[in-house]
C-alpha cells in the first residue's frame, strides 16, 4: 500500500509513481493539512494518493490547501482531480497561474523548442483556478513561506517551513539530474545561479527535493549536509561549463551530440528524448563560464 514516509518532525512525502521514477507529493499534517504537488495525474491521485492520505487517517476531505512547486505535469498533473474530490483552496506563485490554468498548453509549449527530441504531451493535463494568487514571501497556513527560486522554470518556487526550517524544493535543485535526464534540467542558467545563491543565504536545517536526484539524493538533513548539497549542484554546473567548453573545443558545435557527450562525460544515461538536456547545453552555450560559487 502507497505510505506517507516522514522525513522531518511532521513533515511527510509520498514517492507517487511517474515514468520509472517518483515524484514526491508531500503532506504537512497539522491545524491546516498542506498538500504540495499532487503528482502526474488522477490516476495516481487515486491510486496513490488517497490511500496514502487514508493511512494517516485523513480523508480528501480533511486537506486545507493544496500548494505547488511549479506547474511541470508531473507535479500538477493530480490538481484537477483533487479539486474534485476535495475543498481544499488551490494556491499559487503569481507567474504559475496561466500555467496552471492550462497546463496542457505549457506542456506544448516547453516541447516546441525541440520537437524532434521531444516526447509527445500527456493528454491527461487539466487546468485549475487557483483560489489564492501568492508573490514572494507570502506565507501559507501560518508556517510556509514561498521562495521564488527560478532556473528551472520561470516559476519555481520552494516553501520554506518555518516551524523546522525546511525547504521542500521540487527541482529548483537539479544536481545532475533523475537517471531519466541524463543531466540536470534548467531553462535559464543565470536564474538558476542566482538562486542557488539565494538558497546558500538562507539558514536552511533540511531540504526536501521532489525527486531523487543524482548524486545528491532527494534529501538532505541537517545543515551540513544542506550545504553539500548546494555546493554540489552548483560544482555540476561549473562542471557543465568545463565540459562543454572542452568539447566545443575538440570541434563538437552540434548541441545535440554535446549534449549527449556531455552526458556521456557526467556518467549519465542517455535519456529516451534529449529534449532537457538541450535546454540546459543551449542556456551554457549562451551564458560561457563566469566564477564558481560555493556556500561556506
Amino acid at each position: 500500500m502507497p505510505r506517507f514516509e516522514e522525513v522531518v518532525s511532521g513533515i511527510k512525502i509520498l514517492h507517487s509513481p511517474f515514468g520509472g521514477l517518483w515524484s514526491g507529493i508531500v503532506l504537512i499534517p497539522g491545524t491546516e493539512n498542506v498538500l504540495i504537488d499532487s503528482g502526474a495525474n488522477a490516476e495516481v491521485v487515486d491510486d496513490c494518493l488517497v490511500p496514502a492520505l487514508r493511512g494517516e487517517g485523513l480523508e480528501p476531505a480533511d486537506i486545507h490547501w493544496l500548494l505547488c512547486t511549479h506547474c511541470h505535469g508531473d507535479h500538477i498533473g493530480g490538481h484537477f482531480r483533487l479539486r474534485e474530490i476535495t475543498s481544499a483552496r488551490i494556491a499559487a506563485y503569481r507567474g504559475s497561474l496561466d500555467k496552471l490554468r492550462d497546463p496542457l498548453k505549457y506542456s506544448k509549449l516547453i516541447r516546441s523548442r525541440f520537437p524532434e527530441f521531444s516526447p509527445p504531451p500527456p493528454p491527461v493535463l487539466r487546468g485549475v483556478e487557483p483560489d489564492l494568487v501568492l508573490d514572494e514571501g507570502d506565507r501559507v497556513a501560518n508556517r510556509l513561506r514561498l521562495v521564488y527560486t527560478p532556473g528551472h522554470d520561470d516559476d519555481t518556487v520552494c516553501w520554506y517551513d518555518e516551524t523546522t526550517k525546511s525547504l521542500i524544493s521540487g527541482d529548483s535543485l537539479q544536481g545532475n539530474g533523475t537517471v531519466l535526464q541524463g543531466i540536470g534540467f534548467y531553462q535559464n542558467l543565470p536564474a538558476y545561479r542566482a538562486s542557488l545563491g539565494r538558497l546558500g543565504d538562507m539558514d536552511i536545517a533540511n531540504l526536501i527535493a521532489g525527486h531523487p536526484y543524482l548524486p545528491v539524493g532527494a534529501t538532505a538533513i541537517g545543515r551540513e549536509d544542506v550545504r553539500a548539497y548546494l555546493n554540489e549542484c552548483s560544482r555540476l554546473v561549473d562542471l557543465y561549463d568545463k565540459l562543454i567548453a572542452e568539447i566545443r573545443y575538440s570541434g563538437e558545435h552540434e548541441p545535440a551530440s554535446i549534449a549527449r557527450e556531455l552526458i556521456q562525460r557526467v556518467n549519465g544515461q542517455q535519456p529516451a528524448f534529449l529534449f532537457l538536456a538541450l535546454y540546459t547545453v543551449t542556456e551554457h552555450l549562451k551564458t560561457g563560464n563566469p566564477c564558481a560559487t560555493s556556500f561556506k
